[in-house]
């Protein structure tokens, strides 16, 4: 009998937080990925350029709404981090509040009615369609918004927690929503041209290191590298980073209060961030020229140019936060601040976070190996390595899947296999094509379609949303979370409709008793043959 399992004194507040806690990770992890999702389809797949559009305003708009996002989610968990207080209300609010599929669905309704551009349009299309598209994708965004918050409790109870929290929260949530515009106000405060050119100076003295064949021209601040020219402007002197570590300090500061050496803070984290944030864009735009010059322009410019920088600075943005609030050097009380955080609910061993996070992880390395690498594929070893890291880290989750195989589970693997195989059967005629793949690809390749990839989908698409919208004993509505997961499901792949016949049949074993480890069984079966049958061709793009 494990502890758990043992007659225990009824703790109900304590199983309240514990729900709300991780309801509130289940749908931040959701919302992140939608997100992610969104602007891999939409920057990446599409490729669209604004100034090509007609309606450069609109889409730069609409554009700029991903970063606003991101900040305003990176603030509201700061402030839940530092105010212990706010936290466990809310918590409680969410513990309390009953659980709401149909909102759910609300926000998956919404994901699809932003992604409907693609499938009407095509990647191709979207410049010509930018007007449609943008109404398509603000309304697709705010019904998943709306769903994501009706999931975790009802509107009213939001009013009333944000009422208590007070003015500080609503202040910095304000400011998050445009802390870009704050970075392009603050610009004239920085901007020095000495900056620019010391950065110009050093982007070209890390390029001459790499190896490559540097041309440049101090005057006019132009650096080419095999005929791919590049200007370092204003923009490109730092002061961007300077604004956001400026004002997400300052937000740091405000929210700590009393509980930090503001005198320490300032005069030493926030120098050293700084010249932190200088160096991250000199590489920056160092890596953005080699992309550009020896994998392809295209990417450089609308890929990694357009979200190298925010990812830099969430890093930079997460190591000042795990030095600010964990150095007893900077903290004016740091037994009560431990104390205070000293109850947070375990992750590791948390089967709903290990549920999101891992796919959070693997749409994540989608997004840098198609940033640098101009074929995605040539990035895969990378995307093996975040997706084994990821899945890991929830080792002590994962490994509680107890499971005996069933044949029923192998068959329907084994069917789903030879269709998959026999409607590509055109494309396996082209010839083997593997002589340019290395080892190390070739494992990395079969290791993530064989073992990572069905347990990261697995988790998410049947243990995670296939299992909160069924919920128990309901025929209609696990028939409409059977419908709902696979046809996201068949999102993720080019096959769209073969890709929703696989993950019905994955969600019709998981929902037949076999749980989540039948259909992560069936998937790796499944992929493993499809994987024997590419590697033994060359035909790398059946999986």
């Amino acid at each position: 009998m494990s502890i758990s399992d043992q007659p225990q004194p009824s703790r109900p507040i304590d199983q309240v937080l514990g729900k709300g806690s991780r309801r509130l990770f289940l749908i931040l992890g959701l919302a992140i990925a939608e997100l992610l999702l969104v602007m891999v389809a939409y920057q990446l797949l599409a490729n669209v350029h604004c100034k090509f559009t007609g309606a450069d305003l609109a889409c730069t708009t609409v554009r700029s709404l991903a970063g606003r996002l991101l900040a305003l989610l990176t603030v509201l968990s700061l402030y839940l981090v530092l105010v212990r207080s706010a936290y466990t209300a809310l918590a409680a609010f969410v513990g309390r509040a009953s659980q709401r599929p149909s909102a759910v669905i609300l926000n998956l309704v919404g994901l699809l009615i932003a992604l409907v551009p693609l499938a009407l349009f095509g990647p191709s299309g979207i410049n010509a369609w930018i007007s449609p598209t943008l109404i398509l994708v603000c309304l697709g965004g705010g019904i998943a918004g709306l769903g994501g918050l009706l999931a975790l409790m009802p509107l009213r109870d939001w009013v009333v927690w944000l009422r208590g929290c007070g003015l500080p929260l609503i202040l910095a949530l304000l400011v998050a929503l445009v802390m870009p515009d704050i970075t392009r106000m603050m610009e004239p405060i920085w901007n020095i041209e000495a900056l620019t050119s010391v950065t110009f100076l050093l982007v070209t003295w890390v390029l001459e290191n790499s190896g490559a064949t540097v041309w440049s021209d101090p005057a006019l601040h132009l650096i080419r590298v095999d005929g791919f020219l590049v200007e370092i402007g204003e923009p490109c002197s730092g002061v961007e980073g300077f604004a956001l570590v400026t004002t997400f300090m300052g937000l740091y500061a405000l929210l700590m209060g009393r509980d930090l050496r503001q005198t320490r803070y300032w005069l030493f984290l926030f120098p050293a961030a700084l010249l932190l944030s200088w160096g991250f864009n000199v590489a920056r735009i160092a890596i953005l020229i080699l992309i550009g010059a020896w994998i392809a322009p295209e990417h450089a410019v609308n890929g990694f140019h357009s979200y190298a920088g925010w990812l830099m600075f969430t890093c930079l943005a997460l190591l000042i936060l795990a030095i600010a609030h964990r150095s007893r050097w900077l903290q004016s009380n740091p037994a009560r601040v431990a104390a205070a955080t000293a109850d947070l609910p375990p992750l590791r061993a948390d089967m709903l976070i290990a549920s999101i996070v891992p796919f959070v992880v693997m749409m994540l390395s989608g997004v840098l190996v198609s940033a640098i690498w101009a074929e995605p594929a040539d990035g895969y070893p990378l995307r093996t390595a975040m997706m084994a890291a990821a899945l890991l880290l929830f080792w002590p989750a994962l490994r509680a899947l107890a499971y005996r195989p069933r044949p029923m589970d192998i068959t329907a693997g084994a069917a789903i296999a030879a269709v998959w195989i026999v409607m590509a059967t055109p494309d396996i005629s082209r010839g083997n094509i593997t002589e340019h793949r290395d080892t190390l690809w070739i494992a990395t390749r079969l290791l993530g379609t064989i073992i990572l990839v069905p347990i990261i989908e697995e988790l998410f698409f049947r243990g995670y949303l296939l299992r909160r919208m069924a919920g128990q004993g309901q025929v209609l509505r696990a028939v409409i979370a059977l419908v709902v997961s696979s046809l996201l499901f068949g999102l993720m792949h080019d096959r769209f409709a073969l890709g929703m016949a696989a993950g019905a049949i994955f969600g019709a074993l998981y929902l037949r008793g076999g749980g989540l480890p039948a259909a992560i069984l069936a998937h790796m079966v499944a992929n493993a043959l499809i994987a024997y049958v590419a590697f033994a061709t060359g035909n790398w793009t059946l999986i």
